[in-house]
């Protein structure tokens, strides 16, 4: 699907603040000079502009015009230094995976589909042919690398990828977030230093905490993705190992790089020898006819370590991820062997025989139209019950909404008055070493929109409305109090 006319025009706009050729606090052309510009009417720039103010990076001052807001970095300008993480979030994600498996709470905090949205008939009827054919099947290992046809199916989906594979350049692991550590193992020591998007999943944050590493935090745009001129600044700046990507519908933010991005991508760490671990765990999940490209396909120094898993969706109980390791994949495979041994053998043989008789491909077909429809009644409904200025992402794929709430509002005391009242989410907090992104949020709408889930939408809704209220009122007093 095409990109509106007036989403392009913001988009152009939205690089030019990043890029620094807008500065904060400086005017923007106005409406009339930006129509010619762009070559478009003055209505196309009205809803560009009424875009950009939503997403916090313009502001219209009365008689004036519309001005950067003050707060947005550049390259120029932003402060890059390498932090470690503290494990601040320790409490809240343990919290988070309590409440993923309590039915009570409204599933919006786990990353994690509802079990309506996965072909658990098909699989059970694979596990049960295959225990009836081959029962002693569970009474041998299968040793890294993995089940050889499991293999030979990734290397065959991975050519919708761009990505032309040999079975021997695959390894299988436990799961995506297993893929991250061993890549992150394979090209780092204790103390180095790494580049993440930010905001970024939380699991690269428990992982640099594992592993002692440090990390310099990039920003991540919702619909550019990561700041390119941020990260050739840090690596100028400082001995980057190895930097951790999403392309492909990012978690939280959802972006999705465009081609030219990826291109120009490639090309930074190449030039600064920078391991680029890909993370594509969401890519089959675009809602595009066609799949988007991987990094890892115009990958011409096999520098790309390619990480991806059936978690989001096929089955999140199955743990079978892969990793596609290029000039690393000697030392993956030696890692893998020595944490794990050997990947559940029952779960992979599923997984190659679901794949192998062209069900999954139909599978994601049903899916990706349900989480494009679940997408548009999950915005409709926080913009519609959230007070106004609350802005929300526009993902092409996957099913996560990164919701940015007014600045009055805290996610965190948010957060926890949420659960008090049975209804999930991810604060932003948890997104970030340095305590970023505290007025927003992330949802999982790959849920069932019943009557309890749309009532706790709402509810969480009203809850922002009265964290705001409560601002409002404290400042009211606080302004009218005598001195």
């Amino acid at each position: 699907m095409d990109q509106p006319l007036y989403e392009q025009v913001a988009t152009q706009i939205e690089k030019q603040i990043i890029e620094g050729t807008f500065l904060p606090n400086t005017r923007i052309p106005s409406l009339r000079k930006s129509s010619k510009q762009f070559n478009v009417s003055i209505a196309t720039v009205m809803q560009a502009f009424s875009l950009l103010e939503d997403r916090g990076l313009i502001k219209a001052r009365p008689q004036k015009g519309y001005f950067v807001q003050s707060n947005q970095p550049t390259a120029e300008t932003a402060h890059i230094a390498p932090k470690k993480y503290d494990g601040h979030m320790h409490l809240l994600l343990n919290q988070l995976l309590h409440a993923s498996q309590d039915k009570n709470i409204a599933p919006f905090g786990a990353a994690i589909p509802h079990s309506d949205f996965l072909p658990l008939k098909q699989l059970q009827r694979s596990v049960v042919r295959l225990m009836r054919a081959e029962p002693e099947i569970c009474s041998t290992y299968e040793f890294t690398p993995g089940s050889l046809d499991l293999r030979r199916q990734i290397a065959i989906r991975m050519l919708d990828t761009g990505c032309r594979l040999q079975t021997d350049d695959i390894t299988i692991t436990l799961g995506c977030q297993n893929a991250i550590m061993l890549a992150l193992q394979a090209t780092t020591q204790p103390g180095d230093t790494i580049a993440i998007e930010s905001p970024a999943y939380h699991g690269v944050l428990q992982a640099i905490e594992v592993l002692h590493l440090k990390a310099i935090e990039i920003p991540c745009s919702e619909s550019l993705g990561i700041n390119l001129q941020q990260l050739e600044h840090a690596a100028q700046q400082w001995k980057i190992k190895a930097c951790i990507v999403t392309p492909n519908n990012q978690n939280p933010t959802g972006a999705t790089l465009s081609r030219q991005t990826r291109a120009d991508l490639l090309r930074i760490v190449n030039q600064y020898d920078i391991a680029l671990i890909e993370d594509d765990v969401y890519g089959e999940l675009g809602y595009q006819d066609k799949r988007e490209s991987a990094l890892k396909a115009n990958d011409t120094e096999a520098r790309v370590i390619y990480c991806s898993s059936f978690s989001k969706s096929i089955a999140p109980g199955f743990r079978v991820g892969w990793i596609v390791g290029g000039r690393y994949q000697d030392k993956i495979e030696h890692y893998a062997y020595v944490q794990s041994l050997a990947i559940p053998t029952v779960t992979q043989i599923a997984i190659a025989h679901f794949l192998e008789h062209g069900a999954y491909d139909r599978h994601l077909r049903k899916i990706r139209q349900i989480y494009q429809t679940n997408l548009i009644r999950c915005q409709n409904i926080v913009l519609k019950a959230f007070p106004k200025g609350t802005t929300v992402s526009e993902p092409t794929g996957g099913f996560l909404l990164w919701v940015t709430l007014p600045d009055t509002v805290d996610a965190m005391q948010l957060y926890q008055e949420a659960l008090a009242q049975k209804i999930g989410l991810l604060p932003g907090l948890a997104f970030s070493l340095s305590n970023q992104f505290s007025h927003h949020l992330r949802l999982n709408y790959a849920v069932l929109w019943d009557e309890k889930n749309l009532q706790a939408l709402l509810e969480l809704g009203a809850l922002v409305h009265s964290l705001e209220n409560d601002v409002l009122t404290d400042n009211d007093i606080y302004q009218h109090s005598p001195t």
